[in-house]
């Protein structure tokens, strides 16, 4: 359900358009369907009732009406922005109201043969918690037990392991799923809230005899940097979630490696990417976990020989994690 706010941009922005433009957006929401309206006022009710989302990702709503909107509210427009991004950006909009309300969390509970584990979205939001509190959670200091029942450590340090590598597994999907999901209407996607406001990013395609490189010093530019790799290039992203490395730090990072293969539309595979992320939970919010540096490289198929690799041979391992070339 749209938020007052978003009500009230999404309002300032229909009074930009005609009242027959707007009766066109109403049929083309509604698919016909007998819903129809014949006037401003009956237009906008109907409109106004949708997520904000709907209504601009509609094929109806003109882009350049869109971007002057935005402009008037301060964007800043690059030359290549698509209707997905001008979406993002009214999003943004909204949430920078003073009187913007965050929604609440929603849990959504996973069940795991060896343990159980739940993991909820708080606006996309990356976040875990035990289940009923059985389990301790990744990173979580072990709740005090008696001396008789205590476990050794090494049998403690390995329970713990095993419980991050779950979530490390579960993390690898659901980043995937939601990067994927980017530019499309009413899905789950990829967030700056993902990532810590000085996240970094550095990202390399190889395709044919052409190199691109771009580095992101923000959570706003590396989301923009990833949405614009997707849609420019038309991209799904398979990871490969049977192989993924990790390395725990002593002071907290976490660091993950990824590798998987790029397709565009069905049955047509067109490249290979290794991705490397460093997470760290935060401490002003529990058991969330948020990306603080990611590589990314991705390799065209005539390019596909030897790919890169990594230094890293188990979750126990204390040596460097490394993706060679990027």
């Amino acid at each position: 359900m749209a938020t007052d706010c978003e009500k009230r941009l999404l309002k300032q922005f229909l009074d930009g358009i005609e009242t027959n433009e707007l009766c066109k957006i109403v049929r083309s929401i509604y698919h016909g369907g007998g819903i129809s309206a014949n006037t401003r006022q009956d237009a906008e009710l109907l409109l106004l009732s949708q997520p904000s989302v709907r209504v601009l990702s509609n094929k109806k709503v003109q882009i350049t009406t869109l971007l002057k909107f935005l402009i008037s509210k301060g964007l800043i427009p690059t030359t290549d922005m698509t209707k997905a991004d001008l979406c993002l950006a009214f999003k943004t909009l909204v949430e920078s109201q003073p009187d913007y309300v965050r929604p609440p969390v929603q849990p959504i509970q996973m069940s795991f043969p060896n343990n159980m584990l739940a993991i909820s979205q708080n606006n996309n939001i990356m976040h875990t918690q035990p289940y009923q509190a059985v389990q301790q959670m990744p990173m979580q200091m072990p709740t005090p037990i008696t001396p008789a029942l205590e476990p050794s450590r090494k049998s403690r340090k390995d329970h713990d392991n095993e419980l991050l590598e779950e979530f490390i597994e579960m993390f690898a999907k659901h980043f995937y799923d939601l990067l994927n999901n980017l530019g499309i209407p009413e899905k789950d996607q990829l967030d700056t809230r993902h990532f810590y406001e000085n996240c970094t990013m550095s990202l390399k395609i190889l395709g044919g005899s052409n190199e691109i490189f771009e580095t992101c010093e923000d959570s706003t530019s590396t989301l923009q940097c990833l949405s614009n790799i997707k849609k420019e290039h038309i991209l799904f992203f398979s990871p490969h979630l049977g192989d993924v490395k990790w390395k725990k730090e002593s002071h907290g990072l976490v660091k993950v490696h990824i590798g998987g293969t790029l397709h565009q539309g069905v049955g047509r595979m067109v490249g290979m990417f290794e991705q490397q992320f460093i997470l760290r939970e935060d401490p002003q919010a529990e058991n969330t976990w948020k990306i603080l540096n990611t590589n990314f490289m991705m390799k065209s198929m005539d390019l596909i020989t030897v790919g890169p690799t990594l230094s890293i041979q188990g979750p126990h391992q204390t040596n460097n994690l490394q993706i060679d070339n990027v």
